[in-house]
């Protein structure tokens, strides 16, 4: 998730792009990384809320929300 912000606005400058095409693909890889970056922290914070209740994993979990 911290990795992915970061990613996006360093590899798919789209406002950097003089050409429409060229823009338009980047702003769609720009937009897909921070989708990503939003999934991984829906994901993230349930499964780190629960905890050890999650009793789906086959480990703890990395960070606990109290």
């Amino acid at each position: 998730m911290i990795f992915l912000v970061p990613t996006a606005v360093l590899m798919h400058g789209f406002w950097k792009e003089t050409d429409a095409q060229s823009r338009q693909l980047e702003m769609i890889h720009f937009q897909k990384g921070l989708a990503r970056a939003g999934a991984a922290l829906i994901l993230f914070a349930p499964i780190a809320h629960t905890g050890d209740d999650l009793g789906l994993t086959m480990t703890g979990p990395l960070f606990n929300i109290d």
